[in-house]
């Protein structure tokens, strides 16, 4: 492991610019990535709605089941119902609208509730669509039970904001966060550009594997930054490579057992029947397998460049040279 320690560190620089260079490449690659929002494809073999669903596509082959939608409009007078109604049946992409005038199931005091039964290929851009036409003048809510890449563009800033939160209060330096995200962004992204060597990748799985990946494997980074700091005031903080050493050394069992244990975790749910479980296990493994990666291979260059930062917007340190320059005050008053 010395051996293995001595190349990371030494040619460190190498390592960090393959690797951003394949999360670069990767980044481009993330649009050929083939999305499947068609839940079905992960059904068992063996299962009745596999089964019933093998004899109609093979006695009405030319029949396409429609996908659809709820969506529901505050504050309608009933003439606004039955007009939105016969609206929602004129937008491109539609085939049916059911809505029931005077129906519970459909309409409260507030709220008017119709379901659009349209071509799944079209469903985000049609909910857009609608949303920006009536949004004006009515709040406007919608559900999709496809729609899970309707998430991504909430989930992930939501996911990283309450990350940078929890890691400026558990991390030693104000500095620390942006070293791991940083880190854990690269293995991110050659993930999820690499998954373009899978047929396909379900929508759900798409949305949630970056923010999985990120809780998953965010404490790896902040191991091998405790222990160098830990190496570094063992050498006096005179020698930064080797105590850079010396932490991958003594922290690489405990990150690779605990990344092991994760994706042995992750990999179980290959023996779901309903295979989206493969499909989530793979991704989100690969990307564990890619932050341990990036941890001995992004993380010791920006360790490295950052010390003298990190250092200095310690939180202890920063509370001790405020002390000391209250003190200075009192004592020159």
């Amino acid at each position: 492991m010395k051996k293995i320690a001595n190349v990371l560190v030494r040619y460190r620089l190498y390592f960090f610019i393959a690797s951003v260079a394949l999360a670069v490449a990767c980044a481009f690659l993330i649009p050929q990535v083939t999305i499947n929002s068609d839940q079905t494809k992960y059904l068992a073999k063996d299962s009745a709605m596999n089964k019933g669903l093998e004899i109609v596509q093979k006695e009405f082959p030319a029949i396409k089941l429609p996908d659809s939608f709820q969506i529901m409009f505050e504050g309608l007078t009933p003439s606004e119902r039955t007009e939105i109604f016969e609206e929602l049946q004129e937008f491109e992409g539609v085939s049916a609208v059911t809505y029931e005038e005077g129906s519970p199931e459909h309409n409260t005091k507030t709220f008017t509730m119709y379901i659009v039964q349209a071509d799944g290929e079209k469903v985000d851009a049609l909910i857009a669509s609608m949303k920006e036409a009536y949004e004006e003048e009515h709040p406007v809510y919608t559900y999709y039970a496809g729609g899970y890449l309707d998430v991504l563009d909430r989930l992930i800033p939501m996911a990283v904001t309450i990350g940078v939160i929890v890691l400026l209060l558990l991390c030693k330096s104000y500095f620390e966060p942006v070293l791991l995200l940083a880190s854990i962004g690269v293995a991110v992204l050659i993930n999820m550009g690499s998954n373009v060597i899978f047929e396909s990748v379900s929508d759900m799985t798409f949305a949630i594997a970056a923010v999985f990946q990120l809780v998953l494997s965010v404490d790896y980074s902040i191991m091998l930054m405790h222990r160098y700091e830990q190496e570094y005031d063992l050498l006096g903080r005179t020698n930064k490579k080797k105590a850079m050493r010396n932490a991958i050394v003594n922290a690489f069992g405990s990150i690779a057992s605990s990344s092991l244990t994760t994706i042995v975790g992750l990999l179980v749910l290959l023996f779901m029947s309903f295979t989206i479980g493969a499909d989530i296990g793979l991704v989100i493994s690969k990307g564990v397998f890619f932050s341990l990666v990036c941890v001995f291979t992004v993380m010791p260059t920006l360790i490295l460049w950052f010390d003298e930062l990190v250092f200095k917007l310690n939180k202890d340190n920063l509370k001790k040279r405020r002390q000391l320059k209250e003190g200075g005050a009192e004592n020159a008053g």
